[in-house]
């Protein structure tokens, strides 16, 4: 079985036992899910060690009237992507707010470890924030 360091939902930060102040972990479905989402959130080439890794949000996402055929082949391909999605992907949803630039991904993707669950992924497309 495989573990990750827990991150707090909002805020990305690690989540530590106010008790013992030992660092929290991850297994199963809740794991492969917060690394969808690690994934979801990361800007392709963000990550100098692997530049590959991220959506390319510049280059397809965050430009006038995308397709939303290509988003789905994007967002489907980086979930599928995943180690432990088996590669189907129940649900895969899209909501933009244009008055707030921001976009929800909903999600429900099979993994080695059972279904993830909906997901939900806010990723705020505004520049410089």
């Amino acid at each position: 079985m495989s573990y990750d360091i827990q991150l707090d939902r909002d805020t990305h930060d690690l989540v530590i036992d106010p008790g013992t102040g030992d660092i929290q972990l991850l297994d199963g479905p809740r794991r492969i899910a917060q690394q969808i989402k690690v994934t979801l959130l990361a800007f392709l080439g963000e990550w100098f060690l692997d530049t590959s890794f991220g959506v390319p949000y510049l280059e397809e996402v965050m430009i006038k009237n995308p397709r939303s055929s290509t988003l789905q082949a994007i967002f489907r391909a980086k979930i599928t992507d995943v180690p432990g999605v088996t590669g189907r992907i129940r649900r895969l949803e899209f909501d933009f707010n244009r008055a707030t630039r921001d976009l929800r991904v909903t999600f429900d993707a099979e993994t080695v470890e059972g279904l993830t669950g909906p997901q939900n992924i806010v990723l705020s497309l505004r520049r410089g924030s």
